[in-house]
Order: structure tokens, then C-alpha cells, then sequence
């Protein structure tokens, strides 16, 4: 069989279609002469939402000619995934599924698939490929857990690849991309990116948190890599937003999203933003952590167009220390947030922190609100609700404990904005957890969020945090009216805002964030 005629079709159902997971599996299989389309199967607004028939039928029908069919998922939305698997069995091609929660979960996938890819992907996947398209036995195939005759075969994953350069650049040919809309699936358009390009530059996280999956991952991969982090080089990222830039006249700016981009060193940072800034000139956003802020790199990444930074705190120290297990102290965030108030009039901050945890302490959460108190103003404040991922230590923790005793209570199903479903299901700490929760949004001198100052120091007087502890009546009537409003903010207010023409959502988030 020709490779033109090998057809292969990838379905992803992440939340956004920035997945660049499946977009750099296709350019490597473009790359070897195969051809291939892919799905994007996004409700970004609700991770319960399941997909209807007709969304199904349409998936199936565009899938009808594929030799192999790859499908992929979070934790989050695996229930949509099976959905698609369960479906796309009907035409009796393999299918195969990847991404972060087959590497994770590989025993819950495989219960559903016949074929599921642990590890990165790029390699076993095209591996498996030839060897259906020559059928040839695929069961030896690393990273590839195969099931056959009711027995599964669980190959060992492949030394990672150290030179990620030699990866082609992510596929964005978006004239053989699909993508959910409004209950339909339609060609990809331009205007589908959002005015933006969701980025990796690098692969790997040195910290291993406890509640994340890269502790995990970090464990898979010991002994079969060179390195914990890789890099692709300042020339490659250039080259790969210049033909992005080049190709897309809407796009207005570049989110890098690497775990901690801050981690590279000063002088890579430095090399990147002087390419950046001659060969591209469009704004850009990235991510840090507070161990690895300097000002050298602060000033060139702004010098260079980074207009938005993502800082992760997560926790207080004790927190980060003895639950998250991360390399992380108070004295490094008021630092780090410092630096980065320097520049205020061009850079918009954003502090990530974790809260309904049924590990903290009521003193852990006030300590962290009043950390919050002290970090220079102005920034945004984004508060997520802990997920417990499978396999991940904080999840193993929680289940040998008995806090998880169904896979409900891990939150997996939930989404970490709903602040109601997250504190009601944990119970611990509710009242302190609905005041952090209700300090996100837009932090100044006199206020957080919708919370003025004055009234979170009132909430926090030690008597009353006491008797609301105690007493947890008044906070489930207030967690009523926040997941209602939550509701009507993420099923109607930012379906609307995605909608928005991208000129406009400048300006708004201009005037929301840059108080």
C-alpha cells in the first residue's frame, strides 16, 4: 500500500485546539509521506458536556477511510474520549489512544482500546504505522501497550529523544483540520486559533510536584534519558513563530506555555529574545516560577515583547515543602514578585495558587492570603481548585488515606474554576477556602477580585474564622449563589468573550487586568 494512500486521521479532545501533542505527531507522520487530518473536539466551557450523536456520526464519517486512527486525552476528558473510541469501533480500523492520561492511566484506557501509547508518542506512533501498513506484528513496538486474545502485552517506553530540533515544525495546515462548533464539525478557519498560538518550547519539569503529572513522568523515563530538560533552540522557536506569523496575518500574540520557561538560563533566555525581538516583533506570554525569576531575565523578555507572565505559587512554604514536595519558599515569591513589579507598567502578572486542599491546615490558607497581602500590587490572582490526577503521589496519598474512596471524589470530572463543587466535595477548611476562592480576579491596594481589602482582614479575624469553621451553614448558602454565578460566568459570559472580534478582547483584557 502507497503511503498517500495510508490514510490517518487524529482526533484530539482536549479542552482548547492548541493541542500540540497530536499537532506534532501529524508533522512527523506528514514529514515520512503519510497523510493525515485531524479533529479537534473542544468544549472548553464544560468538562462534564458529553458529545451528541450527531457529533459522533459526523467524527465516524470523516474517520470512514482511515488505516489507523489516534485518539488522545486529559484526565478530564477521557469519559469524551471513550465516547469516540466507542463509536469509531463501528468501522474496524486500530485505534490507538495517547496523551497525558493514557501515559498516567494506561490500565483504565486499555479497557477501552485495543492499543495505547504510554510516553511521548512521536516515535511509537510511527513505528506502528509501517508496521500496518506492511502488516507486520506491531506487539513488540515500545512505549505501545497492546491487547490481544484478552491478554496485555506492556512494552517498555524508548529512551527519550534529546534533540528536539530534529522534530518537524507543528502542524498547523489547518486545510485538513476539522473542528467542533456549535455542535457541528467544520473545516478549521483562522479565526478558530483565537488570535493566538499555544507554544511549547521545551519538554520536561525538573520538580516532580506531587500533584502533577510530571512527577510520574520524571519516574517512567529514569534511566532512559540524558537530561530532564530539553530544549528546542532560540532559532528553532523563532523560525517555527516567523512561518506561524507569516501564515496567520490575525494573529496578535504567542503564548509560550513550557511549565517554567523562567528555568531556562539567563543566556538562552537572553539569545531568544534578541532573535525574537529582530526577527518576529509581536507580544508575547510565558511561564515562571519564583525559584528561577532574575532580573536579567525579567528585563530582556520584556525588552523583547513579553507583555503577560504566569507566575506559580501554588502554596504556602510548609505546604510546598511537606505536600506538593516543591523546591519553593516564601522569601522566593515576595523576591520573585518584586523583580517583576519593577515592571508593572509593561508587564501584567498572574499568581497561580492551589486551594481545597484536605492537606492544609486553616492556618495554611490564611498564611497564604496573607502572603498574597504582601506581593506587590497590581497583578491578577488565579486560584484553582487541586485536582488529585491518578497515579500521581498526592493521588496515591489521598487514596491510601481514604480521602479518595471513589474516583469522584479525586475531582478529575471537575473543572478547577468551579469553586462550589471543588469545596463542598473536599468539606475541609470550607469557609477559608471560599474566601481564597473569592479573592480571584484583579488584586490592587484596596482589593481582590470582588473582596475589599478590609472585609477579607474582617473575615480573618480569629474568632470568626472559628465559629464559620464550626459552624458551616452560612457557607453553604453562600457556595449557592457563587456556583450559580460560576455558571452563568462559564457557560454564557466566556463562551460570549471567546466570540469576541480579537481587537476587542485587547482592549478588555487591557482595561480588566492592567488596574
Amino acid at each position: 500500500m502507497l503511503k498517500e494512500n495510508f490514510k490517518i486521521t487524529l482526533v484530539s479532545t482536549a479542552t482548547f485546539p492548541s493541542d500540540q501533542g497530536i499537532r506534532t505527531i501529524s508533522s512527523v507522520l506528514k514529514k515520512a509521506g503519510y497523510d493525515t487530518k485531524i479533529i479537534f473536539l473542544a468544549y472548553s466551557e464544560n468538562y462534564k458536556k458529553m458529545y451528541p450523536d450527531s457529533v459522533l456520526e459526523k467524527v465516524k464519517e470523516l474517520c470512514k477511510d482511515s488505516k489507523l486512527i489516534g485518539i488522545n486525552s486529559f484526565a478530564s476528558t477521557a469519559p469524551r474520549a471513550e465516547q469516540v473510541i466507542k463509536k469509531l469501533k463501528e468501522l474496524n480500523a486500530p485505534i490507538i489512544w495517547g496523551g497525558i492520561h493514557a501515559t498516567i492511566s494506561p490500565e483504565k484506557c486499555i479497557g477501552h482500546c485495543d492499543i495505547v501509547c504510554v510516553g511521548e508518542a512521536e516515535d511509537a506512533f510511527l513505528d506502528l504505522v509501517k508496521a500496518i501498513q506492511k502488516k507486520k506484528n506491531f506487539t513488540k513496538i515500545k512505549n505501545l501497550w497492546i491487547k490481544k486474545y484478552k491478554k496485555i502485552i506492556k512494552n517498555p517506553v524508548r529512551p527519550l529523544l534529546d534533540d528536539l530540533d530534529s522534530l518537524p515544525p507543528v502542524d498547523y495546515d489547518i486545510e485538513d483540520h476539522y473542528i467542533l462548533h456549535n455542535n457541528d464539525i467544520i473545516d478549521f478557519r483562522e479565526e478558530d486559533l483565537g488570535g493566538q498560538i499555544f507554544f511549547l518550547t521545551g519538554r520536561g519539569c525538573p520538580y516532580g510536584c506531587s500533584y502533577c503529572s510530571n512527577d510520574f513522568f520524571n519516574k517512567l523515563y529514569e534511566g532512559k534519558r540524558k537530561k530532564i530538560l530539553r530544549w528546542h533552540s532560540p532559532e528553532y522557536i523563532v523560525d517555527c513563530v516567523i512561518n506561524l506569523k507569516n501564515r496567520f496575518k490575525t494573529l496578535k500574540y504567542f503564548d509560550i506555555r513550557d511549565d517554567t520557561f523562567s528555568m531556562r538560563s539567563a543566556g538562552e533566555i537572553k539569545k531568544f529574545c534578541k532573535l525574537y525581538k529582530e526577527k518576529v516583533g509581536m507580544r508575547f506570554k510565558c511561564l515562571g516560577d519564583p525559584h528561577t525569576i532574575t532580573e536579567e531575565k525579567i528585563k530582556a523578555l520584556v525588552e523583547a515583547g513579553c507583555t503577560d507572565i504566569i507566575i506559580g505559587i501554588q502554596g504556602v512554604e510548609r505546604v510546598n515543602k511537606y505536600i506538593y514536595h516543591r523546591n519553593q519558599t516564601d522569601k522566593d515569591v515576595l523576591r520573585a514578585s518584586k523583580i517583576i513589579n519593577k515592571y508593572k507598567d509593561k508587564l501584567t502578572v498572574m499568581y497561580d495558587v492551589i486551594t481545597s486542599n484536605p492537606y492544609e491546615t486553616s492556618d495554611d490558607i490564611i498564611n497564604m492570603i496573607r502572603l498574597l497581602q504582601k506581593i506587590p500590587k497590581p497583578y491578577y490572582l488565579s486560584v484553582n481548585n487541586l485536582v488529585f490526577f491518578t497515579s500521581t503521589p498526592l493521588y496515591c496519598k489521598a487514596k491510601e488515606d481514604g480521602i479518595i474512596q471513589k474516583e469522584e471524589d479525586s475531582a478529575a470530572d471537575l473543572n478547577y474554576w468551579d469553586r462550589a463543587a471543588h469545596i463542598k466535595l473536599k468539606k475541609k477548611n470550607m469557609y477559608l477556602n471560599l474566601i481564597l476562592n473569592m479573592m480571584r480576579g484583579v488584586a490592587t491596594k484596596k482589593r481582590y477580585g470582588i473582596m475589599p481589602n478590609y472585609l477579607i482582614n474582617y473575615l480573618l479575624e480569629e474568632d470568626r474564622v472559628k465559629r464559620n469553621l464550626e459552624n458551616t451553614f452560612p457557607t453553604y448558602i453562600a457556595l449557592f449563589f457563587v456556583g450559580w454565578s460560576d455558571t452563568i460566568r462559564e457557560r454564557i459570559a466566556k463562551p460570549l468573550y471567546r466570540s469576541m472580534p480579537v481587537s476587542f478582547k485587547a482592549w478588555y483584557d487591557k482595561v480588566r487586568y492592567r488596574v
